[in-house]
């Protein structure tokens, strides 16, 4: 079988699902990404000595695909050719989280991309299919977001069939400038959509030296991990580069210069995020997750930020009840409303690594098919039944 991977961003399941193909079938598989030097330079390219095509995008990837390559199907995230370049096409959405609302008006343009490509998915389609995490994303998807239940297959994640396999930390040190083995690291991962990050709860400059100057004292690492760098404001980056340049156990990475985030989900003993869909990706690990409610009051206007063909656009949100899909009080750990609840949040994580090992194993049955490790397997033998029928 020949299969075309069409990243927006390759990693999570569309990476560990590529793994699998290249390490359990004889499928030829070629990859078209962002600047694939770039991704050669990432640690899992060596850490996993991936052996397989890669190719940068061009302006005309989105209508031909790779030139000469004639896939049978073509397997995306969250970005849709322009062409239908194979007969047949999967989505592995790029990520499980609580942001929403992801309904049919929300998604209009991926309902018209897909529809001018591989027909309509709002009705039975034999043709594309889309992946779903469990039974809760099936009837968001199903219900909100507008695909026929019958172009909706449950099948996990991909991620979570490598992240569950503990790697030993003396195998992941090449990869960092400070010691993983003898100190524990905090893995730091907001989303982007709030802007700064503290900003609800004070001053993000005063908080966050806080918090990296409390984290140095205990001699704990901080892989600052962030959205691509043109999301944010200049003088946004400028402080977070000084915080990096101020704190030795600081290492900062954005999306756009450091793709791959699968080492980093590996080596962190903690994670703190404020709802990145990463969360859903890092129970699998079963290590502590501490949530960061991302605005002062649930009926507090703030401001939200969202990416669109004209650059970042502000827009003032009444409620923070219309960003969720569910709740945020369903997740797989600790959840902090101020400051000081999360700096003792994150110490519980790093004293007492099993604290959120219930919470994530109960959240992760109820909305990730229990990350049994057999997402990648259901996810080769829907691919074969699309094809073959």
């Amino acid at each position: 079988m020949k299969i075309l991977i069409y990243a927006t961003t390759f990693g999570a399941d569309l990476l560990s699902f590529t793994k699998y193909l290249t390490d359990n079938t004889q499928s030829e598989v070629k990859v078209i990404l962002n600047d694939a030097e770039k991704f050669t330079k990432e640690g899992i390219f060596d850490f996993w000595n991936i052996d397989i095509d890669l190719k940068s995008s061009t302006k005309m990837s989105p209508l031909r695909g790779i030139k000469g390559f004639e896939p049978d199907i073509t397997i995306m995230d969250n970005n849709i050719p322009l062409r239908k370049i194979s007969p047949k096409a999967l989505v592995l959405w790029h990520g499980y989280g609580w942001k929403g609302p992801n309904d049919e008006v929300e998604w209009k343009w991926i309902h018209r991309n897909i529809g001018l490509t591989w027909g309509s998915m709002k009705e039975p389609n034999p043709n594309i299919k889309w992946q779903c995490f469990g039974p809760i994303d099936f009837e968001h998807r199903s219900n909100i977001s507008g695909f026929h239940p019958e172009n909706c297959l449950t099948l996990g994640s991909a991620s979570h069939d490598y992240l569950q396999k503990d790697v030993p930390k003396e195998d992941l040190q090449p990869y960092y400038p400070f010691d993983v083995v003898n100190r524990k690291t905090v893995l730091i991962a907001p989303t982007w959509h709030y802007g700064e990050v503290f900003s609800h709860w004070g001053d993000d400059d005063t908080l966050f030296n806080k918090l990296l100057s409390d984290l140095q004292e205990r001699n704990v690492n901080v892989i600052l991990r962030l959205h691509d760098s043109f999301r944010f404001e200049h003088h946004y980056l400028e402080f977070l580069q000084q915080l990096e340049t101020s704190y030795s156990n600081v290492m900062l990475k954005y999306k756009d210069h450091n793709p791959d985030n699968f080492l980093d989900l590996q080596v962190a003993d903690v994670l703190v995020t404020n709802f990145s869909s990463i969360a859903n990706l890092f129970y699998a690990t079963k290590r502590p997750t501490v949530h960061i409610y991302p605005v002062k009051s649930k009926d507090e206007s703030f401001m939200w930020l969202n990416k669109t063909l004209f650059g970042i656009r502000k827009k003032k949100v009444d409620s923070v009840k219309f960003i969720w899909k569910y709740s945020p009080e369903d997740n797989g750990g600790l959840l902090a409303h101020d400051f000081d609840t999360m700096m003792d949040q994150i110490i519980e994580g790093l004293e007492h690594p099993h604290c959120c090992e219930q919470a994530a194993e109960e959240y992760l049955d109820k909305h990730m098919l229990s990350a049994d490790g057999k997402s990648c397997e259901r996810t080769w033998n829907a691919v074969k039944e699309l094809v073959e029928n």
